[in-house]
């Protein structure tokens, strides 16, 4: 996919979620049955391949991405038997979508908006740009105007008006690391009975959002192989890794936590938490 095509897809998708619609719909699958899995990799896929990008509009890509990455964390815990694995609240990280049901009730209701804007499009051309004005129930105006509207619902229509008006173009000068050759990397940095900060584990050049969330979803594919434990010591707190065995004989190229084509195969329970560390609520 050349730079062009990528800012031309850019530009139809009003958005993240109507990007992630778009690609619910290419895989034709029903928004009520939506695999977390099989979206998850199609959106990181997709960002992995952009190489010019607005940063407001970057801004709202990668928080979709974070919120796509929470939910899925969230579906590898409830997998597990463990009651204590990564147990970050949607609250802590500031989603606004905090659950899987979230996230399908925005894309119903955008896939709504959609087929409502082509049936209008559809309509007779001829007059298109004349619509004859109906009879007006005077008492039906009244009461529409003064039913009550939700602030936050107003606030979030606000915001995104503003990012509309914010959004200008500029390059992205360096390529990013895949999520295997982050593995790579994080297997030549963790040995085995190690303690770590998670910053540690970004190079100098890894300042960004989207360097963070690489390298969260590969650890993330350790903690589900059960190499390693994240934990944090304090509510809120700094994030940490133990490494609980040795990386020496994994394979980046097996991994497929987050490959749909690897599903299948995922274990039922994840990495045991450590003793000293307080689960994260």
């Amino acid at each position: 996919m050349t730079e062009n095509e990528i800012l031309v897809k850019i530009d139809r998708f009003d958005g993240p979620l109507a990007l992630l619609l778009h690609l619910v719909q290419k895989e034709e699958m029903r928004i009520q049955e939506l695999e977390l899995n099989t979206i998850t990799h199609q959106y990181l896929d997709y960002l992995q391949k952009m190489q010019d990008l607005n940063f407001d509009v970057a801004g709202e890509y990668l928080y979709m991405a974070a919120t796509l990455l929470y939910l899925k964390s969230q579906t590898i815990a409830d997998e597990s038997q463990d009651q204590n694995l990564i147990k970050i609240t949607a609250g802590e990280m500031g989603l606004e979508i905090q659950t899987r049901g979230d996230l399908i009730k925005r894309l119903e209701e955008l896939e709504r908006f959609q087929r409502l804007g082509q049936r209008l499009w559809g309509l007779p051309k001829k007059g298109h740009e004349i619509f004859v004005k109906g009879k007006v129930d005077r008492k039906a105006i009244e009461d529409s105007i003064l039913t009550p509207i939700d602030l936050q619902q107003l606030t979030e229509t606000m915001m995104d008006l503003i990012r509309r008006e914010k959004r200008k173009y500029a390059v992205v000068k360096r390529d990013r690391l895949s999520i295997k050759e982050k593995l790579v990397r994080l297997k030549s940095m963790l040995k085995e009975g190690d303690t770590t900060q998670f910053d540690k584990l970004l190079d100098e050049n890894e300042t960004g959002i989207i360097d963070k969330v690489i390298t969260f979803i590969s650890l993330l594919e350790l903690a589900r192989l059960k190499k390693l434990q994240i934990f944090q010591n304090e509510d809120k707190g700094s994030i940490y890794i133990e490494v609980k065995e040795s990386l020496e004989s994994f394979d980046p190229e097996t991994a497929n936590g987050f490959d749909p084509e690897g599903e299948a195969n995922k274990p039922k329970e994840a990495a045991a938490p450590a003793e000293a560390a307080a689960p994260i609520q």
